[in-house]
Formats: C-alpha cells, sequence, structure tokens
C-alpha cells in the first residue's frame, strides 16, 4: 500500500520547551475500506479478563482466586468467548471494538490466545479494533494455577502488546501516539475510531502492583487534538474509545475508574463536539452524559449477563443508536453438542452464580450488626442480589417495581457498613434512563 506521510505542527502558546510546544505527529494517507455515505455495525465488547486454559488445571487455587472476585465466571469465559465469536460471524459487524483488560491479569499465553480467537473473527470478515486496559501490561500478578499453589508466570511490556495485536489495530493505524498505544484507525470515510490508552502501566513491575487508575498525558492530548484537526480537515466523526470512563458512572466506583485528568478530557471533546464515548472498566453497563457528552461503558463479558454493544450508524442521518444484545451460550452449546448442565441452561447459571457472590458479600458484611435482626440481615443480603444484577444489566429502573415498595428495603439505610451503604444508595439515586439503549445525532 503506497503511504504518503502528513505532518501535522501544533503550535501551544505555553511556557513549555521547544519540543513539547511544537509536537510533530505523523499521520499516514487515509485508506478507508468503507466509502463515505454508507451505514455501519459496530460490536462493542470489553473487559473479558481472560485466562489462558493451559494457565489452569481448575484445582483449589483456581477456585479460591475466583472466590476472592467479583463474579467472573473466569472458569466459563472460553466458552463465553466461543458463543460471543460465533454470533459475530454471523451478524457480520463491519468492526468489532474491544475497550481492554482482555486477559485476566496480563498473561503472555492469555493474550497470544486472545490474539488467535480475533484472527478467527477477522478471518469471517469483521475488522476487530483492540486497547489495552489496567490488566494488561506489565502485571506483576500474572499467574498460572496448579492445584494448591499459585505460579508467577510471563506477562508482557507495551511493545510486545502491539506486536501480539499488531492485525487488530495497529497495523491499520493512520497515526499512533508515540508516548502512548493510542492510535487512530479510520474503518471508514465517515466514522473513525480514536483507540486511547488510558493506562498507567510504565511502574507497575517495580511496585509490585498494577496500577488502576487511568490519565492522559499532555503529549497523548496533543497528539488527541491533532487527530481531532485532521478528521475535522477530513469531514470524518470520531468516536474516542477507552478502557477508562470519561464520567463518573456511580458514585460509589468513582476512584480509579474516572479518569483522573477526565475535566481536562472532557474540555478538549468539547472544543471538537465530541457526542459519544466509549469505555470499559467499571464493568456494569451504564450511559450518563457529561457536558452534554455521552459516555457509553458496556459491562463486562466476564460478569453476569454476559452481554455486548451493537451500534448502528445511519449514514443519511449521521446518527448512532446503540442497544445491548446477550451472548446466547445456550444456543452456542447446542451447536457444539455439550451436555454441561450449566452451559445447556446458562442464563440461570450465570445468574445465580453473579448472585451468590452479592448475597454473600452483603450478608458477610451485615451478619455482625446489632441494629438488625436475623430476617433483616437475610432479607437486606436478598435484595443485594436483584440490586447488583440490574447495576451490572443496566436495568435498574426495574428496581422501583419491587424493591423500593417494600417497607424492609429501607432499613438499609440504618446500616453500618459504609460501603454498602453507599454503594445501595448510588444505585437507589441512579436516574430512571435507560442505560441498554440511546440514539444520538453525530452532527450536533
Amino acid at each position: 500500500m503506497k503511504y504518503f506521510f502528513l505532518i501535522i505542527l501544533v503550535a501551544f502558546l505555553s511556557g513549555c520547551n521547544a519540543l513539547e510546544d511544537n509536537p510533530k505527529f505523523i499521520f499516514k494517507e487515509i485508506d478507508a475500506t468503507i466509502s463515505e455515505n454508507q451505514d455501519m455495525t459496530f460490536f462493542v465488547t470489553t473487559d473479558w479478563h481472560y485466562l489462558s486454559e493451559s494457565l489452569t488445571d481448575n484445582g483449589e487455587a483456581f477456585e479460591d482466586f475466583i472466590q476472592s472476585g467479583d463474579g467472573k465466571q473466569l472458569q466459563d469465559m472460553d466458552t463465553i468467548i466461543d458463543a460471543f465469536s460465533y454470533e459475530v460471524s454471523n451478524e457480520q459487524p463491519s468492526v468489532l471494538i474491544i475497550s481492554g483488560d482482555l486477559t485476566t491479569n496480563g498473561e503472555r499465553q492469555s493474550h497470544v490466545d486472545i490474539a488467535n480467537k480475533l484472527k478467527a473473527i477477522e478471518d469471517n470478515g469483521t475488522t476487530v479494533y483492540v486497547i489495552p486496559g489496567n490488566h494488561d501490561i506489565n502485571n506483576p500478578w500474572a499467574r498460572r494455577f496448579k492445584s494448591t499453589h499459585q505460579y508467577n508466570v510471563e506477562t508482557i511490556n507495551a511493545e510486545e502488546f502491539s506486536e501480539i495485536y499488531t492485525d487488530f489495530g495497529y497495523d491499520e493505524a493512520i497515526s499512533e501516539d508515540p508516548t502512548s498505544l493510542s492510535y487512530l484507525v479510520a474503518p471508514s470515510k465517515d466514522i473513525w475510531l480514536l483507540m486511547i490508552d488510558t493506562n498507567q502501566y510504565d511502574e507497575n513491575l517495580d511496585k509490585g502492583s498494577p496500577e488502576i487508575s487511568g490519565e492522559l498525558s499532555s503529549h497523548t492530548l496533543k497528539w488527541i487534538e491533532a487527530s481531532f484537526s485532521l478528521a475535522e480537515e477530513q469531514g470524518a466523526t470520531i468516536i474516542p474509545v477507552m478502557h477508562h470512563n470519561l464520567a463518573t458512572h456511580n458514585v460509589a466506583l468513582n476512584n480509579n475508574y474516572t479518569l483522573n485528568n477526565s475535566n481536562e478530557i472532557k474540555a478538549l471533546y468539547s472544543t471538537y463536539n465530541v457526542s459519544l464515548v466509549l469505555s470499559g472498566h467499571i464493568h456494569a453497563q451504564n450511559i450518563h452524559e457529561t457536558k452534554s457528552i455521552y459516555d457509553i461503558a458496556t459491562s463486562s463479558l466476564a460478569v453476569y449477563p454476559q452481554q455486548y454493544g451493537v451500534l448502528d450508524y445511519d449514514a443519511t442521518n449521521s446518527t448512532i443508536e446503540y442497544n445491548t444484545k446477550i451472548v446466547d451460550v445456550a444456543n452456542w452449546a447446542t451447536k457444539t453438542n455439550s451436555n454441561n448442565p450449566n452451559l445447556q441452561h446458562f442464563d440461570d447459571h450465570a445468574r445465580t452464580y453473579f448472585g451468590e457472590f452479592a448475597y454473600d458479600l452483603a450478608y458477610s458484611r451485615l451478619k455482625n450488626s446489632t441494629v438488625l435482626s436475623k430476617d433483616e440481615i437475610n432479607y437486606l443480603s436478598k435484595s443485594m442480589v436483584l440490586l447488583n444484577q440490574r447495576f451490572f444489566a443496566g436495568t435498574e429502573e426495574l428496581n422501583k417495581d419491587d424493591l423500593f415498595h417494600d417497607n424492609r428495603f429501607e432499613r438499609w439505610y440504618d446500616v453500618s457498613d459504609k460501603f454498602l451503604k453507599k454503594y445501595v444508595e448510588s444505585i437507589v439515586v441512579d436516574k430512571n434512563t435507560d442505560d441498554n439503549y440511546i440514539k444520538l445525532n453525530l452532527k450536533k
């Protein structure tokens, strides 16, 4: 493919050194596979937290690891991803977007396995674009599990991430940010995707743990502005894709989830009339408007109800319509002649599995209460099951039809556990909006 190189010079008048004042970014020739004024469908998924089957014997150590988590169905992820891939192949969306945390803890083998799965998707005609999440790079917690023990395994660095996933965004990039794994792609003449690396992984190995929070450097922000300038010149609309959230989706779960410098990023996006941002990280399905920008956090594929986003672009009206779809794992089990009852009745299995985590969490923190009776503790723990399932599914509006009419629910306000009380209140005050659907005009 023949390329020409367009150098965009972005001049800033702040008191920085010459290099920072005048960064030069390289943009390749735009070679979109889809011409202008063409409708498109994007599938959006995130937070797979996949662990290679070769890294576990499903023994005691692995079971303990799962039980110490937040309800992710790591033991079923191979099947869930295969079922999802089957739906992608059947539906043939133009693009599949994966916004980070592909692996459990950045294991090299997990990355290699995922790349092989993504190759099969691309071979069936869907273009795949990925970015890393906070779990994926320089992760000192990379482990394999055997019998009663965990063992360290190899993780990957940033350069290796771009090499493993070179066919899933990096090779097609119009431009790459020199200081992060962010890149710009143009799947069509009309719609470009700004795949932004929001993670802070450089010091993970030294400090012995992965950094959870996200932030964009001043240099990356200048590269982003240069990308917007080029898109504006070419008459294209950019949709930013990030792992961390632009908006605060839940007041109890904002630290380390909302970008540290989100206000600065909102201001930049507003300058270029951004309507829509795609994110993940929080694992729950939520749509939140901030500064006239809608941040759609698609829920994790690893947790109930195992759903993904479907983004339809209407070129005639310049609109984007987003809704969610649940992976039909039971159908996949039938197609593959599985005799596993959990897979054959996967929705019931996943709902129960996720619910048990919520019940156990609430009960363990309420059981020693001196102001609640045993019946009240049991009721509140059961109500947490519904609250949690609906929060992660983006269906909190259902609470007003049952839980909020039960007088016993008021006892949550007498609970002394600060985290549980704040978490419940954060769900109660959530607006009665549909977190699974939105339609936006991109030419606002």
